[in-house]
């Protein structure tokens, strides 16, 4: 009897509720919201930023790793990440251990093992290609054009090394939080809205893909700020319990929220673009519904419509 009555009670509410369920899709906020739920389940964010983090674990580490060896950071990039985080003494033996000195590096991989690095970190380019293509609905272009992965990848690097001399340059100062922060949303912004252009060969409006840059460098950065409390708790833990290994678990969880945070920011950035309120004009700068996407198309051919029929805005 208590299971049926729930039942009825339920539907009863169902029933009482599903008019204003029904007007609040048919405004411009309720198609938005419901556009970008899809289009979040859609793009399977918790595969696609798994792959991601381990693409970057794989690619990008490797890469900062070398170019620590090249940089001011002589001692390694496992100590330069260690002061960074203000791990413990004992983390920061294990974390520097991990990793070979700057000049151990640098003496064993060479000038020629620095370009195949680079090259192989071309995998998170793809797989973020891969990403953006599926989640704007455009086509993967062609062979013909792999130096944006290449690009993709330099720009990603650069990034981290801008980030890195900036706390370098403002340690100390009482200003130094609030430069970092600045300087992180401006290089994140600019970073996330050139790379999508470039591994969509320019099929998605730049200034459409402005929105989801800056959503991206926000998220980011938030989540920056989480992660100087998250970081070395995790790592002090992970230390601890299973050595470098535990660290590495650790290290692959964080670059999964950061993936993930990429991920979503897309797909909302999308649904953004494909809204027929103020906030989709504001994203598309006024441009109608078909010209959000596409300053030029892929390999010659046509850009696809900036809208599957099925997500056609309601009147």
């Amino acid at each position: 009897m208590a299971v049926a009555e729930l039942r009825e009670r339920m539907e009863a509410l169902r029933r009482r509720y599903e008019p204003v369920a029904e007007r609040w899709r048919a405004t411009p906020a309720g198609r938005y919201v419901d556009r970008a739920i899809e289009g979040v389940a859609e793009i399977e964010p918790f595969d696609r930023g798994m792959t991601l983090a381990a693409q970057a674990f794989t690619s990008i580490i490797p890469i900062m790793v070398v170019t620590a060896s090249y940089g001011r950071a002589r001692n390694g990039f496992g100590t330069g990440l260690a002061d960074s985080l203000g791990l413990p003494d004992a983390v920061r033996r294990a974390l520097a251990g991990s990793v070979p000195a700057g000049s151990e590096v640098g003496s064993g991989f060479g000038i020629f093992g620095l370009l195949v690095a680079v090259v192989g970190a071309t995998a998170y380019s793809r797989a973020l290609e891969r990403m953006y293509s599926r989640a704007w609905g455009v086509r993967k272009p062609s062979l013909r054009t792999a130096w944006r992965w290449l690009a993709a990848v330099v720009a990603v690097v650069a990034a981290l090394s801008i980030l890195n001399l900036t706390a370098s340059a403002t340690q100390g100062l009482p200003v130094q939080g609030w430069v970092e922060t600045l300087v992180r949303l401006v290089v994140w912004s600019v970073v996330w809205t050139a790379v999508p252009y470039v591994l969509m060969d320019r099929q998605v409006r730049l200034r459409v893909l402005a929105f989801p840059g800056v959503v991206t460098a926000v998220a980011l950065a938030i989540l920056q700020a989480a992660g100087g409390i998250y970081l070395p708790i995790a790592l002090t833990n992970g230390a601890q319990q299973f050595g470098v290994l535990g660290m590495t678990f650790a290290y692959i969880g964080w670059l999964f929220a950061l993936s993930f945070v990429i991920v979503v920011a897309t797909a909302l950035g999308r649904a953004a673009s494909l809204d027929d309120g103020p906030v989709g004009r504001f994203v598309r700068g006024g441009a109608p519904l078909e010209d959000a996407q596409g300053d030029a198309p892929a390999d010659g051919d046509a850009p696809m419509a900036a809208t599957e029929s099925s997500n056609q805005p309601h009147s």
